[in-house]
């Protein structure tokens, strides 16, 4: 406790015996000493918990991560807008290309700003729009962005369990207009259930010597934090206890938990599916075949990509879980104290930011119409050239296709004559853009002797 008294501030001994006071009976955060105010309706915000590693993370590290994460979701969101690349599954991975930017972005004028800029080392200097450009940079906003990705990967998952198991319905249930439609509500319901916490506090300066837990004087300038006046009227507890149960429960446990069955059902999915191949395969109906195997190929690169999100979310979402209860309850745990949830949380974001490059490289390296799009629309024409016999040859668009059979005709006749093909023949046009021209062959039938027995997406 600091015994000499605050410059340019009145310092009696009842200063001291005030601010004691303050603190000890009437639960005060902090004793302005030299206005002889005690704040118990206000708190002195910390911009920061852990200024060493905090400054390392986002100063020098989150910049160069962002750069890749922008880079890498930006080529996914244009090679995934072309017209020929517009499926439900691809939409859905478009808009978790463009919410997980989102999740980058958003933080990124902050952190350059405080940390690389270094103006951290310069707190003398704050002003009071660093407070809310604190809070709605690092606080508000990028919960909602994250939720949103959250739940546009569970409508991914669930669109492709669908498509596998019940593909006639799936054609006009998971249409492109839907998919974009759940989009749009996902989008509002997240806005929403992050709205409250845009209305927790106001903000304010201090500049100037406050007394302040153990019992000590500090000559600061800071911004200073106090509950709106929705939050006085609902009640603290009940205000923050529903804002965050809301958001474990609905936004991090409910998808994650969907997301390990939807996860299950896939993979057992992809497992019928590739029996079912083999069958087309001693059935010599390599064309079929080679679209479910297309089909396949699909549901796995989006297995993989729900598995990696659901092993960098996971452990939030314990920690996450385990905060609530142990605030809500006055629960003591001493894992949530120190150092400790500052670099987990830390870790963490940054590890969920480093899996969105990883997502391109798996489109890349798993989907061959990412990859040959990819290359029609940013390599030189030169390097594009000798592509064109592959492209010819292996490229699939992840469409639909659908074989009609006559259930009169013996299966040789049906495969040879009422098979509808999707022949994709790509070209390149004078302004270097891939084009898919789908051409669907198909004799006319009778109305009353086709039937639909073969859908793959």
């Amino acid at each position: 406790m600091r015994t000499a008294a605050p410059q340019g501030c009145l310092w009696s001994n009842e200063t001291e015996e005030a601010a004691l006071f303050c603190l000890r009976n009437l639960g005060g955060s902090f004793y302005d000493g030299c206005n002889q105010q005690c704040y118990t309706d206000q708190n002195l915000m910390r911009l920061t918990h852990n200024p060493q590693l905090e400054s390392v993370v986002y100063g020098q590290i989150f910049p160069i991560l962002i750069f890749f994460v922008v880079v890498a979701n930006v080529l996914v969101a244009v090679v995934l807008s072309q017209k020929h690349m517009i499926t439900p599954t691809n939409v859905v991975l478009k808009y978790m290309a463009i919410a997980d930017l989102c999740v980058g972005l958003v933080p990124l004028p902050w952190t350059f700003f405080y940390y690389t800029l270094k103006y951290n080392e310069h707190e003398e200097d704050i002003e009071l729009w660093w407070c809310y450009m604190y809070k709605y940079s690092m606080d508000a906003v990028p919960p909602v962005c994250h939720n949103v990705a959250m739940w546009l990967t569970v409508l991914l998952a669930g669109q492709r369990y669908i498509s596998i198991e019940y593909p006639m319905k799936s054609r006009h249930l998971c249409s492109a207009r839907n998919v974009r439609l759940a989009t749009v509500v996902i989008t509002i319901v997240s806005l929403l259930c992050g709205l409250p916490k845009s209305f927790d506090y106001y903000y304010g300066m201090f500049d100037g010597w406050a007394y302040v837990p153990p019992g000590q004087w500090i000559n600061i300038r800071s911004c200073v934090a106090g509950f709106t006046g929705l939050v006085r009227l609902l009640g603290q507890n009940t205000f923050f206890n529903f804002y965050f149960w809301t958001r474990v429960l609905a936004f991090i446990i409910l998808p994650s938990l969907l997301l390990i069955i939807l996860n299950v059902l896939l993979i057992r999915g992809i497992r019928k599916a590739q029996k079912r191949k083999e069958r087309l395969l001693k059935e010599k109906r390599a064309r079929e075949a080679q679209r479910q195997n297309d089909s396949n190929s699909t549901s796995l690169m989006l297995v993989v990509i729900v598995s990696i999100f659901l092993i960098v979310n996971l452990p939030q979402a314990i920690f996450m879980g385990m905060l609530c209860v142990c605030n809500t309850f006055g629960i003591s745990n001493r894992l949530l104290e120190g150092i400790f949830p500052v670099a987990f949380l830390l870790a963490n974001n940054m590890l969920v930011m480093a899996t969105y490059p990883i997502n391109f490289g798996i489109y890349c390296f798993m989907s061959s119409s990412f990859r040959l799009t990819f290359r029609a629309l940013f390599l030189p024409k030169s390097s594009r050239d000798p592509l064109n016999g592959a492209i010819n040859a292996g490229a699939t668009s992840l469409r639909p296709s659908v074989r009609k059979t006559d259930s009169n005709r013996s299966p040789k006749c049906s495969e040879a004559r009422y098979t509808a093909v999707h022949k994709s023949t790509p070209t390149f046009s004078n302004n270097s853009q891939f084009d898919y021209t789908p051409v669907l062959t198909s004799p006319p039938m009778s109305s009353s002797s086709e039937k639909l027995d073969t859908v793959y997406l």
